[in-house]
């Protein structure tokens, strides 16, 4: 871990003051975008993902427009360790007000008949089976919070058949039940559970799902990252066990 927060730390004049929101995949993409804005509006930002040097980047960006960040470097897939961060964390962070779940891999699209059980797996531990457990061993942190959000990543399966995108889009259709159940299951909490629909997007996944297309086709990541900010926010504090789509929050916030 590269930084400590301190509880009398949590101090800022900002949109998120107070909040500490913990980011998943923060080394690139969607994760970054996210947890880059949450820096810039007053959060604590904890920064899960596999690649040290690029989390690096990502704390230095936050730090860079004036929020903290805790940098962790973690593997998702290795579910036995996820003990050792709940342990590393229960006593340096007082809550978790946020977690946005954004990681996730993607080599390349393929029929289902010719995908490999280690790849068909793999996107599943990635995909469903790590955003459950995290949100499973984080639950005391999240329990602290007056009002916690949690959002899952999900895409455009989540309502349409296509094909080719096998245990990946299995997965993120899954999220949408996920969601809803852990809603149905904290009825009465100030917790919130919902799912995001980003779209396309600009980022290195896109390029290998669509190397035909042209990326300049779709919105970076900073324009689709307001959307999750939205959804984080207490004002969205009455919305629980939704899927919801980033365009459409986003056109209303235009609005």
């Amino acid at each position: 871990m590269s930084k400590s927060f301190e509880k009398e730390s949590f101090e800022s004049d900002n949109d998120f003051k107070n909040k500490v929101i913990m980011v998943t995949g923060a080394s690139s993409g969607l994760g970054r975008a996210i947890a880059q804005q949450l820096g810039a509006k007053g959060a604590n930002v904890i920064a899960l993902g596999r690649d040290d040097e690029a989390l690096g980047k990502t704390q230095s960006r936050i730090e860079k427009a004036g929020g903290r960040c805790l940098c962790i470097p973690f593997d998702l897939t290795d579910f036995d360790n996820y003990g050792k961060l709940f342990l590393a964390l229960k006593d340096q962070v007082p809550h978790l007000d946020g977690l946005v779940h954004c990681a996730g891999s993607l080599k390349r699209c393929a029929p289902m008949q010719h995908v490999k059980p280690d790849v068909f797996k793999g996107a599943l531990d990635i995909h469903l089976t790590a955003p459950n457990l995290l949100t499973q061993i984080m639950f005391p942190l999240l329990k602290r919070a007056e009002s916690a959000s949690v959002i899952f990543t999900t895409c455009d399966m989540i309502n349409e058949d296509q094909p080719n995108w096998h245990a990946y889009g299995m997965a993120k259709r899954a999220l949408g039940y996920a969601a809803a159940m852990w809603q149905a299951e904290h009825p009465s909490t100030g917790m919130r559970f919902n799912t995001i629909n980003p779209g396309r997007m600009r980022t290195r996944s896109f390029e290998r799902a669509f190397p035909g297309l042209s990326p300049a086709t779709v919105p970076v990541a900073a324009d689709i990252a307001p959307a999750f900010l939205q959804i984080l926010s207490d004002e969205a504090c009455d919305i629980r066990g939704q899927l919801l789509k980033a365009a459409d929050l986003l056109e209303k916030t235009v609005n």
